[in-house]
């Protein structure tokens, strides 16, 4: 083999290692992926205010589109414990700022894809319903 050859091989290699893998490219689009909203909505009293109601209704997308919409349905019961828990844990003050939706779906995410999805994987977070009485 050449040099300039295996200089051409090492370059490919180091590439590749830098795009992280080299692995098939995902059979599906993100587009294709899809939305899992059948969790009922989430009940949930503020931390430390028992007097306070709070309702939060969830849409998940989630990847790969079969694998991923069978284990979320699989998965609900644990779903909607670990989303209680979350919910349950904000104070009035957190659910009050105006920024809570954008910060719940950034805390939910992870939270499901680390605790609950092994599988598949939610590659997006929809609050589709917010309501603190």
């Amino acid at each position: 083999m050449s040099l300039w050859r295996l200089k051409r091989l090492a370059l490919g290699a180091l590439l590749c290692l830098a795009a992280g893998g080299c692995a098939s490219s995902l059979k599906y689009a993100r587009t294709d992926c899809p939305l899992y909203d059948a969790l009922e909505p989430i009940r949930a009293n503020p931390a430390g205010a028992l007097d306070r109601h709070l309702e939060v209704r969830v849409a998940f997308r989630v990847c790969p589109p079969e694998i991923g919409l069978e284990e979320i349905q699989r998965k609900r019961i644990e779903l909607k414990h670990e989303l209680l828990a979350l919910l349950s844990s904000k104070t009035t003050a957190e659910l009050e700022d105006p920024l809570r939706v954008e910060k719940l779906q950034k805390e939910i995410l992870p939270l499901v894809n680390q605790k609950i999805l092994k599988k598949g994987r939610v590659v997006e977070v929809f609050i589709t319903g917010f309501e603190l009485q």
